[in-house]
């Protein structure tokens, strides 16, 4: 049984994965002259260089990672129901046992095993797609084969905002509302513990 559970926990977090892609909105990574690169959730400041990193799924999109969700659910319970036969068994005589076929050979292994290698070569997905198809892939392959490899986990992602609101300076450092520490330049400008340049028009700071 210990096959089974440790299977539908793997599928499950393959659903919850999907979930979360799902509910993420859009996510530009900006990368400045110093080639430094931030994610963020807003545009990228002039001069920088942009790239969408995520963005938001259609309608068609969602409709089809659920349909993936739910054929690995459905798998699940196939796998579950042969298992269960397999226990209700009489058992079998060293004979015949010499005889059956270990899962790693079996065709249903080996096509799982194929998908993976082919998920794995491609290089035309985004991050997030290729760790999707990554990890139901493997699903398949501990399905098929009896193995239990771990999935890929999401890497995390820094959002940091566009515009720092600073409440107060002294005379080497400013500070802003998250409690981040900025050099003093001059009156005017401030650097971040990240490198950007923060520079104050209007009485509105900017960091490039």
């Amino acid at each position: 049984m210990r096959t089974s559970t440790l299977m539908g926990i793997a599928i499950c977090a393959v659903m919850i994965s999907t979930a979360q892609a799902q509910a993420q909105a859009q996510v530009h990574r900006c990368t400045n002259a110093a080639g430094q690169s931030i994610y963020t959730d807003a545009p990228c400041a002039e001069g920088q260089t942009s790239k969408l990193v995520e963005r938001q799924k259609s309608a068609a999109e969602i409709a089809q990672e659920r349909a993936n969700a739910d054929a690995a659910t459905d798998r699940k319970y196939r796998a579950q129901a042969a298992e269960r036969a397999q226990q209700d068994a009489p058992p079998s005589s060293p004979s015949q046992a010499s005889t059956q076929t270990p899962l790693a050979a079996t065709s249903a292994c080996k096509s799982a095993q194929k998908e993976m290698e082919f998920v794995s070569s491609i290089r035309t997905l985004s991050q997030d797609e290729k760790r999707m198809r990554t990890n139901a892939a493997i699903t398949n392959v501990n399905a098929a084969c009896g193995t239990n490899t771990p999935l890929m986990q999401e890497p995390p992602k820094v959002i940091v905002k566009a515009h720092p609101v600073i409440t107060h300076c002294d005379s080497g450092f400013c500070y802003d509302d998250a409690g981040a520490i900025y050099k003093k330049n001059n009156a005017d400008s401030i650097t971040a513990g990240d490198g950007r340049v923060c520079t104050k028009s209007a009485g509105i700071w900017r960091c490039s």
